[in-house]
């Protein structure tokens, strides 16, 4: 694992290009989020079999999507519901699944339905690479199946310790703060239906979402 001061990056000391080569040409990362450090690259095959196999998860869990904004998630089908939520929250810890009605791609970031998760991070690092990327990047925590989800990257007692031995590149923004995960709610069929609360509550959710509507858990 090969570390890096993520602060350097943002404050132009190092050079961003580098990292945008390594993603781009299929290298695994370790990135912070606004929530926990995750595990991410290119939504390529290859690429997501890499995570899959670090992180020793079987592959039908599907993984996330960070993207730039709205309109970089192509091919993706945008309810009024699920539009009036990304304007509310995003960017923000609110993780919405959409029907990839194009099947744009790959099995392994679809779920059984055909949904697809997206997310605009706050964090001003996942912003800059994406943006420079021009593309989203597949994304999920990066601890091994079973494991806690981390908050910081340790060289010898952390909870990445098991990547220690990889070749990947870690872009470490110190200890994160604690927050609950990202809430979920899956806008590919219909109703909306939510996957998880988590730092959006539930009743903010509801706010948003016409009278006529329910929200199922």
């Amino acid at each position: 694992m090969r570390m890096f001061d993520a602060r350097k990056i943002l404050a132009a000391e190092f050079p961003l290009s580098e990292v945008i080569e390594y993603i781009q040409g299929g290298g695994v990362i370790i990135h912070p989020t606004e929530t926990v450090y995750g595990l991410g690259g290119v939504p390529e095959r290859h690429v997501i079999d890499r995570i899959v196999s670090l992180k020793k998860r079987t592959s039908s869990k599907p993984m996330l999507l960070l993207i730039p904004d709205r309109n970089s998630a192509e091919g993706l089908h945008w309810t009024q519901e699920a539009s009036a939520l990304a304007d509310a929250f995003w960017p923000g810890p609110l993780t919405i699944v959409l029907a990839d009605i194009r099947s744009h791609y790959c099995s392994t970031v679809r779920n059984s339905k055909g949904g697809v998760a997206v997310r605009v991070s706050p964090h001003p690092l996942v912003e800059i690479l994406v943006r420079e990327l021009g593309h989203p990047i597949v994304s999920t925590s990066a601890n091994v199946s079973g494991d806690c989800p981390p908050l910081e990257i340790d060289k010898s007692e952390g909870e990445n310790k098991s990547f220690l031995e990889e070749d990947i590149w870690a872009l470490d923004f110190g200890r994160l703060p604690y927050s609950l995960p990202s809430t979920v709610i899956d806008c590919s069929q219909g109703i909306p239906k939510i996957i998880r609360e988590g730092a959006i509550p539930l009743s903010e959710i509801a706010r948003l979402i016409p009278k006529s509507m329910k929200i199922h858990g």
